[in-house]
């Protein structure tokens, strides 16, 4: 019983001495070594007036240093594209996309995403 019950005490302190031993070993990295990855938030929108405002200020607001907000109108008919053509005014990161293609009437689902004008790439 006495072997049964250090056995298990080595065997429950074992990973508890690994994390000790990671903990030690691991370094932060220096501060500007690092680059940060640019970052594209898409923000799909139809009639979204009263919502894309916050939605995209939200975004702006955020600590990264290298994205851009890609909103992708899709036929809204309120006044959404022009809040967010001012708002791209403002901010060079906001751009709007609006959807070439006209849905069928009567259509129930969405169009394919080939809708949309080619996005810019980003470079890795």
């Amino acid at each position: 019983m006495t072997i049964l019950l250090a056995t298990m005490l080595v065997l429950a302190a074992l990973p508890f001495g690994v994390a000790v031993i990671n903990l030690r070993l691991l370094k932060p990295p220096l501060a500007g070594s690092h680059p940060r990855s640019r970052v594209s938030v898409l923000i799909p929108a139809r009639n979204e007036a009263p919502n894309i405002q916050a939605a995209i200020q939200s975004v702006l607001a955020n600590g990264h240093h290298d994205f851009e907000v890609l909103v992708l109108d899709d036929h809204s008919t309120d006044a959404t594209a022009s809040i967010v053509d001012a708002m791209a005014a403002l901010d060079r990161r906001v751009v709007l996309h609006r959807r070439l293609c006209c849905l069928p009437a009567g259509a129930a689902n969405p169009m394919p995403a080939t809708c949309y004008p080619a996005l810019p790439r980003v470079n890795c």
